[in-house]
């Protein structure tokens, strides 16, 4: 897929608007790596392998590898309650489980809605604000283990007990459990700490027929759910991960690609964070993102191992659904 490909199927996209950064990977062979567009329209600076663009949702499967390797460190076990880690949270809470984190079935209200109605101007609210307003409500959405509800919460709570259990922060964990073995050197973790982030890509929307920069929330420093800064090239490192037992075993990927099963029997659509699914008649499993001017996806056909990785810095792909078609789509241009 050459540079005129990427024009014909991402019209509004050249090399003077923001754009993306695309990767194809098969059976560990790259057979696609594109860039297309802008990362920062005031220095008109040219979107590359090596522009490291707010990775927003692709960062929970960090946080679940990151507890992952817990897990195998023998410091927790999926099926560890919060109480454990939190002897003081409310009484609504203290039964789930880490494995509910994980897959989105826990049942925790949203955090970042109570968080926006007390923040003041300037405030930059950090995870510890986010246990705090969460350690304030009074009841799940639903029963725990009973239903899939997407959790951006269940997964902050995932990066407080990473900090707990290791003592160290989420960002320093992560530095030294996944991005120095896989060689990352391009990857951040933004928090409270508003690290430097070389090469950055800044991410716009489009208003009034112009692209406006839309880069910043005073939620940006809450990490866990999202928060991760990484370029295409990193996350071809990153992907490796999953299909070899480079970090954790081969039976532990396995648990954590596979659908979680509810306390009804039925099947949740997600593993460990990834989305598990089937359409066109392919297996998938992917991984999502949106936040200010990002749009992200991750997806792999499980029956070909190809994996597709398209990283941009507009609001182009607002949904699930978009960014699952369009990398469905150019899964189809390249017949894989």
């Amino acid at each position: 897929m050459k540079n005129n490909i990427l024009k014909e199927l991402f019209p509004r996209f050249s090399n003077e608007t923001p754009g993306i950064a695309v990767l194809i990977e098969k059976a560990g062979k790259v057979i696609v790596k594109d860039c297309l567009g802008i990362s920062n329209l005031e220095t008109q600076k040219s979107i590359t392998s090596s522009t490291a663009f707010r990775l927003a949702s692709l960062t929970k499967p960090f946080t679940a590898m990151a507890i992952m390797i817990l897990k195998e460190m023998g410091q927790l076990n999926f099926d560890d309650k919060l109480s454990l880690f939190f002897p003081k949270f409310p009484a609504y809470g203290k039964n789930i489980t880490i494995r509910q984190l994980l897959t989105h079935t826990s049942g925790l209200p949203d955090h970042e809605a109570p968080l926006y109605k007390k923040i003041n101007k300037g405030d930059e609210p950090t995870i510890y604000n986010a246990l705090e307003v969460l350690s304030q409500e009074k009841k799940l959405l639903f029963k725990s283990g009973t239903r899939y509800t997407y959790s951006d919460s269940g997964f902050v709570i995932l990066a407080l007990i990473i900090e707990k259990v290791s003592c160290l922060t989420y960002s320093k964990f992560l530095n030294k459990y996944i991005f120095k073995p896989l060689q990352m050197e391009n990857t951040v973790v933004f928090d409270e700490t508003k690290p430097t982030i070389p090469n950055r890509a800044y991410g716009y929307r489009r208003k009034n027929n112009q692209w406006e920069l839309y880069d910043y929330d005073p939620l940006n420093y809450i990490v866990g759910d999202e928060g991760i800064y990484s370029t295409i090239s990193d996350l071809e490192k990153w992907n490796q991960c999953w299909v070899k037992n480079i970090l954790v075993s081969n039976k532990t990927l396995a648990e954590a690609l596979t659908p979680a099963k509810l306390n009804t029997g039925f099947l949740s659509r997600c593993g460990f964070s990834w989305f598990i699914d089937e359409k066109n008649g392919r297996k998938i499993i992917f991984q999502t993102g949106s936040w200010v001017g990002f749009n992200n996806i991750m997806l792999t056909n499980i029956k070909t191992n190809t994996t597709i990785i398209v990283l941009s810095n507009t609001t182009s792909f607002p949904t699930e659904k978009d960014k699952v078609n369009l990398a469905l789509t150019i899964l189809k241009e390249i017949n894989c």
